[in-house]
């Protein structure tokens, strides 16, 4: 199925806005459950915040101007060359760098999914198209479906595990799928891969055509200092690193994403064993809701329809009177006002919002 892309402003599409919403309901941001942002369940990693406090009389100096540090820490613990990395504002900074970077004459997207890769694309003067997944096949991706659409010259949009659907594609798989053509450019983002067990396409040996985003906000719990990864060849990267600008990752971001990388494992298997065992348990409950079917996956996050009257919106509306953020997915490319989205929180939280949800449906 072919469609064009959706694009609109990138400051109007995003679920997470948790300083507007208790400015606009008149309670502290503590009172606010946000299930409507896919970060950690468990908050800031610990020691993070100490590590910051310790450090933040860095601040009176200028940052590395390209974060060398950071980004020779992250590559060496994903065993990559020093010079197939850059550190950025959020992986955000490199969506909307890459298709203005690279000359590709369109772009396809794999929808539904973030829509600042459609925004990029439309900024860059690039011509998007969909890659329309299924919802009855569980917006499973079929690569070998979606090569067929590729003549080469394109830059494809790939976000794995995906958001919003949560549906995870083996690694391996879309290493392939770029290895089966050389000629088209490929942007996967595994901003949520690191809350799986599934290997990054960092650890297979990427090829030339292939980018890889690494968020550091989701799994780390910092969304509000922005700092994100791309890796690719030392070719791309050197001509990507041409368009970043200088000072581009702040002196907090930097020590925050140095400290993670030496201290997060640990932090990481533990938020990895919660969603393996909190992911099922919270879509069974979803599931025996009348009029509510959730979407099998694999990340930190859960997307459901709903089957009968109620619209995402309604329900959106009456969980926020009860100071729950949900993500009302209708601005989705592909998706309509019948799929919202709930991220994971710890299980005394998670159980608090599911009685309020399913008190809605009665």
């Amino acid at each position: 199925m072919t469609e064009p892309t959706q694009a609109s402003s990138p400051l109007a599409v995003h679920g997470g806005n948790i300083l507007a919403t208790a400015e606009a309901l008149g309670c502290k941001v503590s009172d606010l459950i946000d299930l409507s942002s896919n970060l950690t369940p468990f908050g800031t990693m610990p020691g993070l915040q100490e590590a910051l406090i310790a450090g933040l009389d860095e601040i009176r100096y200028l940052p590395e101007s390209g974060s060398e540090s950071l980004c020779a820490l992250f590559a060496e613990k994903n065993r990559i060359s020093r010079n197939a990395v850059l550190a950025g504002n959020g992986t955000t900074e490199f969506i909307y760098a890459v298709p203005a970077a690279f000359g590709c004459q369109r772009a396809v997207i794999v929808n539904p999914t973030y829509a600042d890769y459609a925004t990029a694309c439309q900024w860059a003067g690039v011509p998007a198209e969909s890659f329309i997944l299924d919802p009855a096949s569980g917006f499973r991706l079929d690569p070998a479906a979606l090569a067929e659409r590729l003549i080469g010259g394109e830059l494809v949009f790939l976000c794995n595990p995906n958001n919003p659907t949560g549906v995870l594609t083996p690694s391996a798989e879309l290493a392939a799928l770029a290895r089966s053509k050389p000629e088209t450019l490929f942007l996967v983002d595994e901003s949520y891969l690191p809350f799986t067990r599934e290997p990054s396409l960092l650890t297979l040996g990427q090829p030339e055509n292939l980018l890889v985003l690494f968020s550091a906000s989701k799994i780390y719990g910092i969304p509000g200092l922005r700092l994100g990864f791309l890796a690719g060849s030392a070719a791309r990267i050197a001509k990507l690193g041409q368009r970043v600008k200088p000072w581009g990752v702040n002196r907090l971001a930097q020590l925050a994403g140095e400290y993670a990388l030496r201290h997060g494992d640990s932090y990481q298997e533990e938020v990895i064993r919660f969603v393996e065992s909190e992911r099922p348990r919270v879509v069974a409950r979803l599931a025996a809701l009348p009029g509510v079917a959730p979407f099998a996956g694999a990340a930190n996050f859960i997307l459901s329809r709903l089957t009968g009257a109620v619209r995402a919106p309604e329900l959106k509306a009456a969980l926020l009177r009860e100071r729950i953020m949900i993500r009302d997915c209708s601005n989705f490319a592909t998706l309509d006002d019948r799929y919202f989205r709930i991220s994971l929180k710890d299980q005394t939280i998670n159980d608090h919002a599911l009685s309020k949800i399913g008190a809605f449906f009665g």
